[in-house]
């Protein structure tokens, strides 16, 4: 039997007290029940002591009711009307039907007054010292003041005594959680909390009662009627020193959708969107544990890099959406190569992940593990209804000491995996240490990169945000191409992980902010006052120490004013020293430069970032776009973050739209801007002016 189940009687008999001292009414309506009670009494006292002998007991009845309901002094009024009207009416003799005398009368009606007195004092003295909460009608006048405060609160609010024991629950209780009113009245207050929380509650009890001018906040779940864990932020507060309370007042705040955006973002955050499986960043931390646990020499876990064979030829063939399948079921084979302890993961595009727990020196296990994913993949896909056939090239790699970080781990794996690939494909090969000769070309696009900031061969290209109202270009991000003499146009992805890596991001950034800055000038002058352009600020640039000089002369030496300049961060740059980063944007913001979060709800702590950080601007992830037209989880997460931003009262940018499907499904949704291949590719300043040029004729025309 539960606590709640051995606990009902109590309840049961609350409810059956607050009947019987007419509580659910209000006073009005309570004395006209007294007031009819004196009759009732009379032809009840009359039939039942015969024609000549009344009962006077009966006349107890309506004093004694008076006294519970309205306490001593409705016992009193109660009392003396009874013996007013009803005692020269009664006999002094009951059994013969004799007259009374004066002295009968008055002892009478003393007899009356006293017993409803006693029966007044009694009751509201009991109440007043149980442990539950007694019936409206007979709370003393400040805890009725009290009730009336909480009565219609939104939030639940419940008080307990000294020992913890629920004393009162607001009405809320009932309608959020279920539980009956009174029911839990009399039970332990912890009875109701999770278990893993009943800790944080404890604490949160110790330290108002330490300090009772101090409120405390903590999220724990309380339990339902239902059985449901229901999320509640819960503020205890210390009033068992204010005579209308006498107990700790509990209110609880219920936060289950918050609660859920924060578990789903967490998830993606650790999680790649198309497969379920782990990211990067998830694979990065337990390879960081694994680097950690290990001893010298040893080689407790290793890593093994997959890169699917000829992968393009079936987006080519079969479109994105056909790859995108493919992509699932390859992850749901690799799942069941693995055992229960081992981690698979997604790094991006066709290229996956395995971390293998093996033990020192049983590497062999990797090598096993590495064919079983070979053979796995030889069953053939059905992809568009054909059938067709996937290989992969899988490099390993070694958790061992000598290596200094996880990104060093992937780096041999990919290595040994492309030496996989240029020995045939479809097979797996160990990392060694000759194969770091590959890094060369690494350190090739290093020194051509240097060459390049040196010799001018980067340039900046524009894409235009628009309203989603009417199309109109407020604002571009600015976005680095780099035209090498040999290779041609050059995307970031080519070279922006080398440029973080050797710290070259930092010029790089710089010479894109100054080129931003010069075109903004231009194009607010000849187009829109109002016109914004952004830029983006690695974790690298954010950390460096002239990184608010740098913005300050790029903004005074083009002559850019405040509101012209947008940076935008990733929620990993800010991960780490998280006050010097604060610091920084706050400078950035005194300096009229607006804040954006790049890539919302990838990250890591997505909502804690819009209460640290002067944030004015979210940027919705392209890959929550991409997906909300066709599955309502995409579609139910952008509309939580545009929720978040209106309660921010910020503003947001939906990346990556490609369609109109999108782009009206976010406009529907309140979405304020969006930016995406539906409106512009990434284009030179030159075909940004003449597009700002065509707009603006278009308008005037």
């Amino acid at each position: 039997m539960s606590t709640a189940e051995r606990h009902a009687p109590g309840a049961a008999s609350a409810r059956v007290i607050g009947w019987l001292s007419l509580a659910d009414l209000s006073a009005p309506a309570a004395f006209v029940v007294v007031a009819v009670l004196f009759p009732i009494s009379w032809v009840a006292a009359s039939a039942l002591g015969g024609a000549a002998a009344v009962a006077p007991l009966w006349f107890c009845v309506p004093v004694f009711v008076a006294g519970l309901r309205f306490g001593p002094l409705g016992a009193l009024v109660a009392g003396v009307t009874a013996t007013v009207v009803a005692g020269p009416l009664l006999p002094a003799d009951s059994a013969t039907g004799a007259s009374q005398a004066v002295a009968d009368w008055v002892s009478r009606g003393l007899f009356f007054v006293l017993s409803g007195e006693l029966v007044a004092y009694l009751f509201h003295a009991r109440w007043q010292t149980s442990p539950g909460a007694a019936p409206a009608g007979v709370r003393s006048e400040g805890e009725q003041r009290f009730a009336a405060l909480v009565q219609r609160a939104t939030d639940m609010i419940t008080v307990i005594d000294c020992e913890g024991r629920l004393k009162y629950e607001s009405p809320a209780v009932e309608r959020i959680l279920g539980w009956p009113a009174g029911y839990r009245l009399g039970m332990p207050g912890q009875d109701f909390v999770h278990p893993q929380h009943r800790p944080a509650a404890d604490a949160a009890g110790r330290a108002v009662i330490a300090d009772p001018t101090q409120s405390q906040t903590v999220e724990l779940r309380l339990l339902d009627s239902r059985g449901t864990w229901r999320w509640v932020e819960t503020t205890v507060t210390n009033l068992l020193d204010e005579p209308t309370v006498e107990g700790v007042v509990i209110n609880h705040r219920v936060v289950d959708e918050r609660k859920s955006l924060e578990d789903e973002l967490i998830h993606r955050a650790f999680h790649d969107s198309l497969t379920g499986l782990a990211n990067r960043g998830q694979l990065s931390d337990r390879v960081k544990g694994s680097i950690a646990r290990n001893g010298a020499g040893t080689r407790a876990t290793s890593v093994l890099f997959i890169d699917l064979d000829d992968f393009k030829t079936v987006n080519d063939g079969f479109g994105h959406d056909a790859g995108d399948r493919l992509l699932v079921e390859v992850s749901g084979r690799l799942k069941r190569c693995v055992a229960a302890r081992d981690l698979v993961a997604r790094l991006g595009g066709d290229e996956f992940a395995v971390l293998v727990e093996h033990g020192a020196g049983c590497s062999e296990v990797a090598s096993t593990v590495a064919q079983q994913v070979i053979d796995a993949l030889e069953e053939p896909f059905d992809v568009a209804g054909h059938r067709t056939r996937v290989s992969a090239s899988i490099g390993i790699a070694g958790c061992g000491s000598s290596v200094e970080d996880a990104d060093s781990v992937l780096m041999r794996a990919d290595i040994a995996m492309y030496h996989a690939k240029a020995n045939g494909k479809n097979q797996f090969v160990f990392f060694t240490d000759e194969m770091q000769k590959g890094v060369l070309h690494r350190l090739d696009i290093e020194s051509w990169l240097r060459e390049a900031l040196d010799t001018g061969q980067l340039r900046v290209y524009y894409q235009p945000v628009v309203s989603l109202s009417d199309r109109r270009v407020e604002a571009v991000e600015a976005l680095v191409r780099w035209q090498h003499p040999n290779l041609g146009m050059l995307s970031p992805d080519d070279f922006l992980d080398v440029a973080e890596v050797t710290g070259l991001i930092v010029p790089l950034g710089k010479f894109v902010l100054r080129d931003a800055c010069r075109q903004i000038r231009i194009w607010r002058e000849r187009y829109d006052e109002t016109m914004m352009v952004s830029v983006n600020l690695s974790a690298a640039q954010l950390r460096h120490e002239n990184i608010l000089e740098d913005v300050r002369l790029a903004m005074a030496d083009h002559g850019v004013g405040p509101g012209a300049l947008m940076v935008e961060v990733t929620e990993g740059a800010l991960i780490g020293d998280v006050s010097g980063a604060t610091a920084v944007l706050e400078s950035l913001s005194s300096l009229g430069v607006t804040i954006a979060i790049d890539d919302f709800g990838t990250g890591y702590s997505s909502l804690s970032h819009l209460q640290l950080f002067p944030v004015d601007v979210i940027k919705v992830d392209k890959a929550f776009v991409a997906g909300m037209c066709g599955d309502s989880e995409h579609a139910t997460l952008v509309r939580s973050v545009l929720a978040i931003a209106a309660e921010f009262s910020l503003q947001v940018v939906a990346e990556g739209i490609r369609s109109e499907e999108q782009h009206a499904q976010l406009h529907r949704l309140g979405c304020d801007y969006g930016q995406g291949y539906l409106y512009s590719r990434p284009l030179p300043a030159a075909q940004i002016d003449e597009l700002l040029r065509a707009a603006t004729a278009l308008n005037v025309g």
